[in-house]
Formats: structure tokens, C-alpha cells, sequence
């Protein structure tokens, strides 16, 4: 993944040069080859922005976008790109796994495609679509030529874009006996995504076959599922996805549970250290907790190193590096004061066994008052508690977060126990 400083630099150096914004002033938009980016960068490393906080600030602050329109060119312009995704409030649906899968572990999910995998075979799709599904599309292809509209961020009327062989990807494609479906799916929460990765799909299949494409946007984090089922109303129109329903789910580990009960309410808890020096955490998706310390076992990283990896913000970046303080899993390197590596015990825990490992963090996490009290209220209610009662929780504690912090902070907490939740231990 290319440094975001030189990214920010290529397209600045881009925009100077071809004089893209007083060109999009005269035109309303503007095309240009990956010959005239390659100059600055490789095309391919920074044309693709899947979601709206990830383009560079010169096509952010002036609200432009960036889509293919052939091999090789595309087109900048004040596009409408992206689309929110609704929070979903509903509790997840719990799915079991078959018992006789021995090849996929639900709980060590490394990339999008296995996460899929786990979909189809506890029939998530099936019960979204509403039918029963095999997988008969995969990777990528070269689309034919079609035209559309796209609604413009400047009060213009919308704009018409003419696409010739774009190269379109699709993460998994099904069909059953009334629909074929494309999915576009994601191993973490976003705010939004780029419409382009379902549409592209959608318009490429829906000439292709005589039944209706129905586009799904599938994410994995933390362990839930989640799937927003959409329609396009207007095929030509790139800005009439409609969201249709999005349901959540996990996958249920029999009798693992039970071993996380006995150790949460045998535990010695600790006292929490003063929010100058340990934050409490906020940091929703603790897969990614523990995907960087996998990377810190690589080496030692800087906060803006991690963040830029993921592709979030340097703030999140140090939310995530102080939840790792927080676990005592990480620690400043000796060697370098603005970055991190993993301590003594993050090490024991990364080369235990997945079990031990997920035991072991477990434990980690529930050792903190205001976890333990989450969990405990799950294992006596049946149902993890809400952000009201974890932010009372919080309340009893003088030293915790307070006011909307505070609210904040139990999002993670909810998150966290979910991980637990649904994990195999």
C-alpha cells in the first residue's frame, strides 16, 4: 500500500499540472489516462478510493470523485460516489456452522473471501435472498460497454457517464432459481462505500442474464455478519441503490461459552489506572485489535504507520495502539518513543494455539470491572446489555470516561463482549 504522503503528493503534483480543477469549473468533468497518473504514481495504487475518507484531501476538500471508464482512463468530477450505511440496531440472529467443516475455523477469519465462505455455509445469503444459492461468479472481468446518470454535488442537473470496457470485480456472485446475486464484502465497519463496487456488477450481469441481480454489501467485523440487501429503481441511474433490509448475524460455538463463564466470574479484577495514562478504550472492532499484533510481531510501528495500513485515520490509529496498552499488550519500543511493539505478554498470547489465544484475550479484557459486569449481565440475561447500562457501569467509577465520552466508550465495550460472545474457545 503506497504512503499516504505520497499519494496526497502525486495527486496534488496531478492536479497542478493538467489543471483538473479549473478544467472540471469550464467542463463539469474531466478525463485522464493512467499514462498522464503514471508519471506520479502507478495508477492502479491510487485511483481506487473504496471509501469517502480515504481520497487524498485535494479531490476531498474540493468534493470530487475519481471512476473508471475504460482500460486505462478515467473520469474526475463532482460525482455523488458514496453511500451512508445505516446503523443496525436489531440483535444478530445466531447461525451454527455444520458440523462436519473441518477446513474453515469461523473464529480465524483472515479476508473477506473466507468470511463468504462461512456465509454460504450457515446460509446467511439463503436466508437474506430468500432462496437457496450456489456460487457460480468470481473474480474479475472486463464489462461491456453501457452509459448512466450520476447525481452531481454542485445543484447541476446529473451528470451522464459513457463506460466502455471497464474491469469490474466481484468478491462473490450466486444464482438460485429466481435471482443472481453480486456481493461486495468488506472484513471491517464503514461509514460508507463506494456505489461503483456494486454497481459495475450490477449492470454487467443484469445484461448478461434474464433473471433480477440483486446487489448485497456484505461486512464482517468483530464477529457479526452483516448484510444490506439493495435494488437498484432506476438501472440507469448510478444513485438509485435503495436499501431494502440488512440483517445481522454470528455463527454459535456449542458449549464454548461456558468455559468464558467459570473465568469471568473467577477472576481477580483490577483497579483502572487514571485516563491520562491508560485511556479506556474505544476501538470497535477488536479483530483489528488483533490484527496488529500480527503486524507489531513484524516490528515495531508508528500509530500513523498502523492507521495508514488500515486505511483509517491517525486518530483511530492511536485509539487502537492505547486499547493495546489498555490489555497490556502493547508497549512504546525502547528504541523508538513514537513507535510500538508488542510486550512480553501479547507475544505468549499471538503463539499460543487459537483457543489459548482467544482465552487468553478473553481473559484480558474481563479482568477490567466494567467488561466483566457486561458479561456477567449476558450470562445471567441472555442477551449482552445495552449503552445505558454499560455507561452506569462506567458511572461507578470516578476515574472512568464521562458524559458523551463516556457513551462512545460503551460502544467498544458492546463490541468487545460480542467478540467474546462469539468466539472459540
Amino acid at each position: 500500500m503506497p504512503r499516504v504522503g505520497k499519494v496526497e503528493n502525486a495527486w496534488e503534483s496531478i492536479f497542478k499540472k493538467y489543471n483538473i480543477l479549473q478544467e472540471i469549473d469550464n467542463q463539469g468533468i474531466v478525463k485522464i489516462t493512467a499514462d498522464q497518473i503514471k508519471e506520479f504514481y502507478e495508477p492502479r495504487l491510487i485511483t481506487k478510493f473504496d471509501f469517502s475518507n480515504t481520497r487524498p484531501p485535494i479531490l476531498k476538500n474540493n468534493e470530487l470523485g475519481i471512476l473508471p471508464i475504460d482500460n486505462g482512463t478515467y473520469v474526475i468530477g463532482k460525482f455523488n460516489l458514496y453511500m451512508n450505511l445505516k446503523k443496525i440496531k436489531s440483535d444478530p440472529e445466531v447461525l451454527d456452522m455444520p458440523s462436519y467443516i473441518e477446513t474453515i475455523d469461523p473464529d480465524n477469519i483472515y479476508s473477506e473471501a473466507n468470511a463468504l465462505h462461512v456465509a454460504v455455509l450457515t446460509g446467511m445469503l439463503d436466508k437474506v435472498v430468500g432462496e437457496s444459492l450456489v456460487q457460480s461468479i468470481s473474480g474479475r472481468m472486463r464489462a461491456n460497454g453501457f452509459s448512466f446518470t450520476i447525481n452531481s454535488l454542485d445543484g447541476n442537473k446529473n451528470i451522464k457517464i459513457d463506460v466502455t470496457k471497464p474491469q469490474i470485480e466481484v468478491d462473490g456472485g450466486y444464482e438460485g432459481k429466481h435471482h443472481v446475486v453480486v456481493v461486495e464484502a468488506k472484513n471491517t465497519i464503514t461509514e460508507d462505500f463506494i456505489v461503483r463496487q456494486l454497481y459495475y456488477p450490477y449492470r454487467y450481469w443484469s445484461n448478461k442474464v434474464n433473471k433480477p441481480v440483486i446487489p448485497l454489501f456484505f461486512v464482517y467485523d468483530s464477529g457479526i455478519y452483516t448484510i444490506y440487501k439493495f435494488c437498484f429503481k432506476d438501472p440507469e441511474n448510478y444513485n438509485s441503490l435503495e436499501l431494502l433490509e440488512a440483517k445481522r448475524f454470528v455463527v454459535r460455538y456449542p458449549g464454548a461459552i461456558e468455559k468464558i463463564k467459570k473465568m469471568c466470574f473467577s477472576l481477580t479484577l483490577v483497579e483502572e489506572l487514571p485516563q491520562s495514562v491508560v485511556p479506556f478504550p474505544q476501538a470497535d472492532s477488536f479483530t483489528r485489535i488483533i490484527d496488529i499484533m500480527y503486524l507489531l510481531d513484524e516490528g515495531s510501528m508508528s500509530a500513523a504507520e498502523i492507521a495508514e495500513k488500515f486505511e483509517f485515520d491517525k486518530r483511530q490509529g492511536n485509539y487502537y495502539i492505547s486499547a493495546g496498552i489498555y490489555l497490556e499488550l502493547f508497549k512504546k519500543d525502547s528504541k523508538s518513543n513514537s513507535k510500538y511493539t508488542l510486550t512480553q505478554l501479547g507475544k505468549k498470547i499471538l503463539y499460543s494455539n487459537l483457543k489459548q489465544r482467544n482465552l487468553k484475550l478473553a481473559q484480558q479484557i474481563l479482568k477490567h470491572r466494567v467488561f466483566n459486569k457486561a458479561f456477567r449481565y449476558y450470562c445471567e440475561n441472555g442477551r449482552v446489555p445495552n449503552k445505558k447500562i454499560i455507561c452506569n457501569y462506567m458511572e461507578m467509577d470516578p476515574s472512568l470516561p464521562k458524559g458523551r465520552t463516556r457513551a462512545r466508550r460503551a460502544n467498544s465495550v458492546l463490541a468487545w463482549i460480542n467478540w467474546i460472545i462469539n468466539s472459540n474457545f
